[in-house]
């Protein structure tokens, strides 16, 4: 049977909490964004990827977007790219389709910058003023399964290298404030980077909050089970 194709305009918003905490907890990490401008598409998608190891959450991740109508239902198939490392990485890429409606988060999520002298111009994830909305429980979950690292016995560190330290700060704050957490923040080596890290006194408290939105094989970011 052929569906016919809706175009992204036509696709309606905004979205609710169930999408958008998945996609905002996932911007915080790796996911990414495109905006398109031209006569045959317009509007924002979302990029999403693993690497193999991690292949069972990607795959999870997309059936819970296509559940909820966002994406194909077929499931994302292996890739290959070579890393700077000049070793080869398998993963899972897939994205959502386009939306018109999906605009106002690539805005609030995306700084463009001109370099003055080569006039070239280089875009930068940012951390929207609006995002303690959004920071829920859920999205908390999908941020760490995303892009966090278990530290034994020390705690968790939140990977926030491309946030300026004010964003990073902001993020804190509101992870403090909202939910009781302990967290400092720490130079990671590399000039202007930053991570943020959840104290060890504070991943009880952390593990009750996430742990039931979490899947199964990324419980050891919450030190609970090893990886497979």
């Amino acid at each position: 049977m052929n569906i016919p194709r809706i175009t992204s305009i036509k696709r309606i918003g905004p979205h609710n909490i169930d999408i958008l905490e998945i996609i905002i907890g996932s911007l915080l990490g790796d996911a990414s964004m495109e905006k398109h401008n031209n006569k045959d598409e317009t509007g924002s998608r979302f990029d999403f990827s693993c690497e193999k190891p991690n292949g069972e959450y990607l795959l999870w991740l997309h059936a819970e977007i296509s559940k909820l109508g966002y994406c194909k239902p077929n499931l994302p198939q292996i890739s290959i790219r070579k890393a700077q490392d000049g070793n080869i990485r398998y993963y899972f890429p897939f994205r959502t389709f386009t939306f018109t409606s999906f605009d106002w988060i690539y805005n609030s999520f995306y700084k463009y910058h001109t370099d003055p002298h080569t006039q070239i111009i280089t875009r930068r994830k940012i951390i929207p003023s609006y995002i303690a909305e959004y920071l829920t429980p859920k999205a908390i979950a999908i941020w760490i399964m995303d892009n966090a690292t278990y530290l034994k016995n020390k705690g968790m560190r939140f990977c926030t290298n491309c946030f300026t330290l004010e964003e990073v700060k902001f993020l804190q704050s509101i992870l403090e404030s909202k939910y009781k957490l302990s967290l400092t923040i720490h130079k990671t080596g590399v000039v202007n980077q930053y991570g943020l890290y959840v104290a060890k006194r504070s991943m009880p408290t952390l593990i009750i909050l996430v742990k039931s939105y979490m899947h199964p094989t990324m419980l050891y970011k919450l030190g609970l089970a090893e990886k497979l």
